[in-house]
């Protein structure tokens, strides 16, 4: 039977993919809660896990789309953790790189889950169940631990641990920027412009929620996506009560984010990483999925996390066989992204409306 003193684990991916991760990290302390563990995911992603328990070291990584600096870098970091001496290393949502750093670690026994569901788990020394089936990457994850023998119960979701103090500044700052409870957040970016839904309907939602609610909206935006606020706010009314009722959030870093998202009562958004940061730390959600199916990348319970999505739809078409229906293109011209404009803002306020009643109502107090 396995009893590690130091366990690796790497995840080098997105926001999204490393706020999933923590749910495998949860049952690994769970497991072995006299073990040191140590993660090295993708910075800036990796503060998400400050605090986390039985997570007693990070590693922020950056990881090239250039295969020969991802190389050099991956060798550099290798060299590195190899003096840390681990028994155990978990790679989660791997890739040939970053299956040769697992490797180099030197440790004995390796769990490395690929990222395709198909792709062989290179120099895995454990069996990983699961394996050539579809299904939500937080399980993904989680059969990479239960390949070390780990009895996974039913229902282990992501969380991220903020300190009081953080709760405590970012619920001042509310204040400060004059947003009057409840505080809707409306997360208007994602990894690609098709899997935005049209800004006006954002709009639409946020002037139901301050007529219907009288509270406000925080508008979140990341960096390099301020055509996306200015489009949102080219569809709001020059009404000075309800421009006052919604406000950018200012640029900040990760920790902050995770504090400021704490404080709402709802979260709207695109499937991105603000909606997954939102549902670990308890906030319910409102998600809308276009090109992409939401098997994968909404595992949450639907009662407090509905998503929207239009099906059938013939255009989504780029899957591969034994995955669900997928679509890959960067801008959608023929089909007139239908998948996204065929959800209507009365549809998803709805849905916020519900969640607000049944679970948000006495968050961020």
């Amino acid at each position: 039977m396995l009893n590690p003193k130091r366990i690796l684990v790497t995840k080098f991916r997105a926001m999204g993919d490393t706020i999933l991760l923590t749910a495998a990290l949860k049952e690994l302390h769970r497991q072995f809660p006299q073990a040191q563990i140590h993660a090295a995911v993708t910075e800036p992603w990796v503060w998400l896990l400050e605090g986390f328990p039985g997570v007693t070291k990070l590693w922020p990584v950056t990881w090239h789309n250039d295969r020969t600096a991802r190389t050099k870098a991956a060798t550099r970091l290798a060299f590195q953790l190899r003096k840390e001496s681990y028994d155990v290393v978990c790679g989660f949502h791997s890739s040939p790189a970053a299956a040769m750093v697992a490797l180099s670690t030197g440790a004995k026994t390796r769990a490395i889950h690929f990222h395709s569901f198909k792709a062989k788990n290179m120099y895995s020394t454990v069996q990983i169940p699961g394996k050539g089936t579809m299904k939500p990457v937080v399980e993904r994850d989680l059969d990479t631990i239960r390949g070390l023998g780990i009895e996974v119960p039913e229902g282990v979701m992501p969380e991220i641990f903020l300190k009081d103090e953080e709760r405590s500044l970012a619920r001042e700052e509310m204040k400060a920027w004059g947003l009057g409870r409840p505080v809707l957040g409306l997360a208007l970016g994602a990894s690609r412009s098709t899997k935005i839904w049209p800004l006006h309907r954002f709009a639409e939602v946020a002037q139901k929620w301050v007529n219907e609610m009288k509270g406000s909206v925080l508008v979140i935006s990341g960096p390099g996506e301020e055509k996306l606020n200015e489009e949102f706010f080219r569809s709001i009314p020059n009404h000075p009560e309800l421009r006052s009722a919604i406000q950018v959030m200012p640029s900040c870093n990760v920790r902050v984010l995770a504090a400021r998202i704490s404080q709402l009562n709802v979260l709207v958004g695109n499937d991105s990483g603000p909606r997954h940061l939102a549902t670990a730390l308890h906030v319910p959600t409102v998600t809308v999925f276009g090109p992409e199916h939401p098997l994968e990348w909404h595992p949450y319970p639907e009662d407090k996390h509905p998503r929207l999505f239009m099906e059938p739809l013939p255009c989504r078409s780029n899957q591969e066989p034994g995955s669900p229906p997928w679509c890959g293109i960067q801008e959608c011209i023929v089909e007139a992204h239908q998948c996204m404009t065929k959800i209507s803002s009365d549809q998803v306020f709805e849905q916020v409306s519900r969640v607000y009643q049944e679970y948000g109502k006495n968050l961020g107090i």
